[in-house]
């Protein structure tokens, strides 16, 4: 179902605005530039169409067709990988502020039991095998955007009504394996294999004759691979990497130095000239824009 209201544009700075959750639907004419980032909050996201030829979370790579959905927990960096093919991109994005996360929580734990699970076991995609099942999804995201728009009576708690009901579904269909389809689906073995081992060592040295050795293929192949399909070199991509952990645990309340050995940088000052590089402003001045505990990525585990 084509939504009524009008769609927005993707904005490469993505913060909440609200307390609580938030729904977006995006539509953008052509592919955007969408760069490694990470949130402070959860996010859903729900593929509807586009030129989308992978989406990395979190280290792995997968495959998108329309309906699948990826869960994006605090902290955990993320971005898609496009075609050349020039289509319009669809999508539905549901963020969860960590307020209404506990609020859910404390209603009922089940809820969270998908999230929980993608959170534990680092695997973010999900695939429904029923068409009537994905239709009810993206009819009640649908009803959602529609409330977005508005300023009804109740808004609030409708929307989070409605949140619920996605939850329930969510998590009715990943517990029914005749309703579930595989969740790993990844796009290319080597591309996957080599992210997730950046995305499992960027505490320590990585050098890329290493990762090469390891995956029984050449430094050019690798260095090829990375540009051909995430648009950045090896190097570029690493760095990427440890800046978006280092953005973590510097809202974390993280002493600075440690933040730099915590994300490979032996020197501070490499480390420093680094993070003011990919972010615009240095560590200290990164700190002051958010209080403490602002990426609670371990909220997740508090409703076991």
């Amino acid at each position: 179902m084509e939504p009524h209201a009008s769609p927005t544009r993707f904005d490469p700075i993505q913060e909440m605005t609200k307390k609580s959750l938030e729904l977006h639907y995006f539509m953008d004419p052509e592919s955007p530039s969408v760069e490694l980032h990470a949130h402070p909050f959860c996010e859903l996201y729900y593929f509807l169409e586009g030129p989308v030829e992978s989406y990395v979370v979190g280290g792995r790579s997968y495959a998108l067709i329309p309906g699948d959905i990826l869960i994006m927990p605090p902290g955990v960096p993320h971005h898609p990988v496009f075609t050349r093919v020039r289509k319009p991109y669809r999508r539905y994005v549901l963020w969860l502020s960590e307020a209404i996360l506990n609020q859910l929580a404390a209603v009922d734990a089940a809820l969270l039991q998908t999230i929980r699970r993608c959170s534990e076991n680092g695997t973010y995609h999900i695939r429904c095998a029923v068409p009537n099942v994905r239709q009810k999804m993206e009819d009640l995201l649908n009803v959602m955007w529609q409330e977005e728009q508005n300023l009804s009576a109740c808004k609030t708690g409708y929307m989070a009504s409605l949140c619920v009901n996605f939850l329930v579904l969510l998590n009715r269909m990943t517990t029914d394996p005749h309703t579930l389809t595989a969740q790993q689906n990844h796009f290319d073995p080597l591309l996957n294999n080599v992210l997730a081992y950046i995305h499992e060592n960027y505490a320590g040295p990585i050098a890329l004759n290493q990762v090469a050795d390891r995956f029984y293929t050449s430094p050019s192949n690798i260095e090829l691979l990375l540009r051909k399909k995430l648009g950045k070199p090896f190097y570029r991509y690493v760095t990427d990497c440890r800046i978006i952990h280092a953005q973590s645990l510097i809202a974390s309340g993280m002493p600075m130095k440690e933040v730099s050995l915590a994300c490979g940088y032996n020197d501070y000052s490499n480390f420093y000239r680094a993070f003011s590089r990919v972010v615009g402003i240095s560590p200290s001045e990164y700190r002051k824009h958010f209080p403490l505990d602002h990426f609670q990525s371990a909220l997740i585990s508090k409703v076991s």
